[in-house]
């Protein structure tokens, strides 16, 4: 189970923490249509295992919104209702070439655990509705929908979510993936979503018109109604692999339903909140670890610097990861369990030199 740091782990002038990895996309953002490769990966465990790092984050599927060059699941897919989204140009994804396993092997050959991710909900509309005709993509009051994002208010969606980390899971059932880390289940933001499902739950919840609800107790609701997804979610994964972790990808925004007191209630073990994305100052981001304390944080540190399709970064540079890492370590809050840069695939030889020169204040 996750923790924070202990009194011991807090020594005067040093901050140890429980993990340390890089997050890979398979194919997200990867340099070529097939994603990477095998010995790719393998060099990477060598370089992490000098530099002390023990958590491999494994992203488990692209999407051609952020990423046009690849699109679908990242695995060699064995329910038939999920097959309509592998990713065909993916290596890992066909059964002749899939590799993965035997990276997870030979992470724990060198002290290293590994964690799969999964984006909830961020699918191919067209390519989903194949096997989930009922899916929907949320949708603000007039009727413009959130992106690639899915509404969990719809049945096929809520389905095709638990479709996917049973099949992924099932397929790496080994024990050395540690842990499982998503992102959403929830709501776009504050102007989402206003389908036809969305107004039925919050009216059977409520007895009252969404559309005539007031902020304030839309949020309300959210809160709750998203935590008992989140829940419902959580239970499923743990029954198909008892003793995982199970990871979020998440800042605990009120719009999203993502309410950290509620958050506490859902049997989620850590948060993991995107660090860096767009910029932040150090207050900023002390205050955002502050409000989701107590739960333990493992930081997503973008350290990347080249821009996606529909979503700007902050551009890295190595005195950026320098100084941000610096904050961390000076991190008054005793909730912060680990750090998780991202994307190991989209970083440049200096922002990855960077990374490791950084990390050894936490040796």
């Amino acid at each position: 189970m996750v923790g924070g740091n202990s009194e011991a782990q807090r020594a005067p002038g040093v901050r140890r923490l429980r993990y340390l990895g890089w997050s890979v996309g398979v194919t997200y953002q990867a340099g070529s249509p097939g994603g990477i490769e095998r010995d790719h990966l393998l060099r990477l465990l060598d370089e992490m295992a000098g530099h002390g790092m023990n958590l491999l984050n494994l992203m488990m599927i692209g999407y051609a919104w952020f990423d046009p060059g690849h699109d679908g699941y990242c695995w060699p897919v064995r329910n038939e209702r999920l097959r309509h989204y592998r990713d065909a140009e993916c290596r890992n994804a066909s059964d002749a070439g899939e590799f993965v396993s035997g990276v997870i092997a030979a992470a724990a050959e060198r002290g290293i655990e590994v964690q799969l991710m999964m984006n909830w909900g961020i699918w191919n509309p067209e390519r989903v509705r194949c096997g989930y005709p009922g899916a929907v993509v949320q949708v603000d009051r007039d009727g413009h929908p959130a992106g690639w994002l899915h509404c969990p208010d719809s049945p096929d969606v809520r389905q095709a979510g638990l479709d996917e980390v049973d099949d992924l899971l099932t397929l790496y059932d080994h024990p050395n993936v540690t842990s499982y880390a998503f992102e959403r289940l929830s709501y776009h933001d504050d102007r989402f979503c206003f389908c036809q499902h969305t107004r039925e739950a919050y009216e059977a919840d409520r007895q009252a018109a969404l559309l005539n609800a007031e902020p304030d107790d839309v949020r309300a609701w959210k809160a709750v109604h998203i935590g008992r997804y989140l829940g419902e979610y959580v239970a499923h994964v743990k029954a198909l692999r008892p003793g995982l972790d199970v990871w979020l990808h998440t800042t605990g925004e009120l719009g999203w339903g993502h309410d950290p007191a509620v958050l506490a209630r859902t049997g989620v073990d850590c948060l993991m909140p995107g660090v860096i994305h767009s910029e932040m100052t150090r207050d900023e981001l002390y205050s955002m670890l502050e409000r989701l304390a107590p739960h333990a944080c493992a930081a997503h540190f973008c350290v990347r610097d080249r821009h996606l399709a529909h979503y700007p970064i902050w551009i890295k540079t190595p005195g950026i990861i320098d100084t941000v890492l610096g904050w961390l370590a000076e991190y008054p809050g005793d909730n912060l369990a680990g750090i998780v840069f991202f994307n190991e695939t989209a970083v440049s030889d200096a922002n990855r030199a960077a990374v490791y020169e950084g990390i050894r204040r936490f040796a």
